[in-house]
């Protein structure tokens, strides 16, 4: 089961009536039968209600017009047979144009497909969800001519790690430096806890960064992990410092030393896909003027909304 194959399900069952076709085995993906584990001699009611009963549960933690919307585009709240429809139907009660309703279902769609994801621990990924989790999130962003981030995180052991027995445990971290050129490269140091053992650039603006954990973890022990990463240009940085948990973490501290004065305001809970470029993210009327340092905190971040400090770029 894959994130891709999971996305490309869940905008498949949009269509037409949604969730009230016959014949749910011809339109449900793979990748989402699988998390149904349906069996061979399941009737089609009992497929179709425990489908609904599963994206249920899983948009429920959603923001609430996010929740509204999934729920119209499957017609769990409306039985409009076209998915058009429906989505007009939904535009109206958020006061939001059909183009936007479809994009913002895009998002609800990545939201749930992460939920259905954390609940399959035994599926391929980037973490292990048995081995370890993070406790606590920190960033810590110097902007001069360069900038230099500090991540900072605690990690606790769930299982036993013996050092002789267990095989290395690893983190992965994505990074998007939008700004740097082709021959240009961040920096990315291990300042404790964690070893760096891969760097990968996956895209022209996004790198990937393997880090081994401490061998030899007792069951419960925390461990702080600190990675420093240091970009050549602060102006390839988008204006904004922003963290969108994919797990759990019940608390989360960004840090911005602007080095002199600067507009900010912050961001608590914003959906990743409004975080736009450079000059193209609205400002709030409220924003504070900051000299130096700015940190703001944020208890127990909801998963995959974004939450950090956002500036007036620089001319």
């Amino acid at each position: 089961m894959r994130r891709e194959g999971l996305l490309r399900d869940l905008k498949a069952l949009h269509h037409g009536r949604g969730i009230r076709r016959p014949k749910v085995r011809s339109w449900v993906g793979p990748d989402l039968m699988e998390v149904l584990d349906a069996s061979a001699g399941r009737t089609d009611a009992e497929l179709r209600s425990s489908l609904a009963q599963l994206l249920t549960r899983h948009s429920q933690d959603l923001p609430r017009d996010l929740r509204h919307l999934f729920q119209f585009g499957l017609a769990l709240r409306s039985d409009l047979p076209m998915l058009e429809a429906r989505l007009e139907l939904a535009a109206k009660s958020l006061d939001r144009s059909v183009r936007v309703v479809r994009r913002r279902l895009r998002d609800a769609e990545a939201m749930v497909a992460d939920s259905l994801l954390r609940c399959r621990p035994e599926a391929p990924g980037w973490w292990d969800a048995q081995g370890w989790q993070w406790l606590a999130v920190g960033g810590s962003l110097v902007l001069r001519t360069d900038a230099v981030l500090t991540l900072d995180q605690e990690v606790l052991a769930l299982t036993a790690q013996p050092a002789l027995t267990a095989p290395p445990a690893f983190v992965h971290e994505m990074f998007t430096i939008p700004g740097l050129a082709d021959d240009e490269e961040p920096v990315f140091e291990a300042a404790s806890g964690v070893t760096v053992v891969q760097v990968e650039r996956t895209s022209r603006t996004g790198w990937r960064v393997g880090m081994e954990l401490p061998a030899g973890l007792t069951e419960g022990e925390t461990v702080p992990a600190s990675l420093r990463v240091r970009v050549p240009r602060a102006s390839a940085l988008q204006p904004y410092l922003a963290f969108a948990p994919v797990r759990e973490t019940p608390s989360l501290s960004v840090e911005v030393d602007f080095g002199d004065t600067m507009s900010w305001w912050v961001l608590d809970g914003v959906l990743p896909s409004d975080l736009g470029p450079a000059g193209t993210m609205a400002m709030p009327v409220d924003t504070a003027t900051g000299v130096g340092l700015v940190r703001v905190a944020f208890d127990r971040p909801r998963v995959g909304l974004a939450y950090g400090i956002a500036w007036r770029p620089t001319s």
